[in-house]
């Protein structure tokens, strides 16, 4: 499934911003971004260490390429922000903050401190957020990082649509 809904690029502030509404309770959420076993069910296979308070993890995200997340705010199931510091890039961050809203869940996801491309980060979350909406609602999307064939031609499609987002960009014409 891949929804419409798009988040922001912000390539001068050097940040993604997206919500999503999940069918899903707040606890089910977090326990979906914070169990190293259904990390690897929506988003990339855990190598190593666990999220948890002052946690350490390892995101197997592309062959060789790996994202080390040291958790800097957990205060579950609301709040989780982790330094993201991934092969050949300097570190950034992701806040991830989750609101009740009715039977479901406001996800709110800003990735700030971006040194590279925002675009790319923006395509690829929003892929991510749409594998774990599936894997919420009970599916199986095989997550493998950002190096499977479904999640390629997602982020393929997402990107030109992602660079329109960023309004302070210069226009390609100019």
């Amino acid at each position: 499934m891949t929804t419409d809904l798009l988040g922001t690029v912000d390539r001068a502030a050097g940040t993604v911003t997206l919500e999503r509404r999940l069918r899903a309770p707040v606890e089910r959420v977090w326990a979906a971004l914070t169990d190293p076993a259904r990390l690897g069910d929506w988003l990339a296979p855990v190598e190593s260490g666990a999220p948890g308070p002052g946690g350490r993890f390892v995101l197997r995200m592309n062959g060789d390429e790996t994202a080390t997340c040291t958790v800097v705010a957990w205060d579950p199931p609301h709040v989780l922000r982790l330094t993201w510091d991934y092969t050949g890039e300097p570190a950034s961050e992701v806040a991830l903050t989750l609101v009740g809203d009715g039977e479901g869940t406001l996800l709110r996801l800003e990735h700030a401190r971006l040194a590279v491309d925002v675009v790319q980060y923006g395509a690829g979350w929003h892929v991510h957020l749409d594998n774990l909406d599936v894997h919420l609602a009970g599916g199986d999307v095989r997550a493998e990082g950002c190096c499977g064939d479904a999640f390629l031609a997602a982020w393929e499609s997402l990107a030109p649509r992602y660079a329109a987002t960023d309004h302070g960009a210069p226009s390609p014409t100019a």
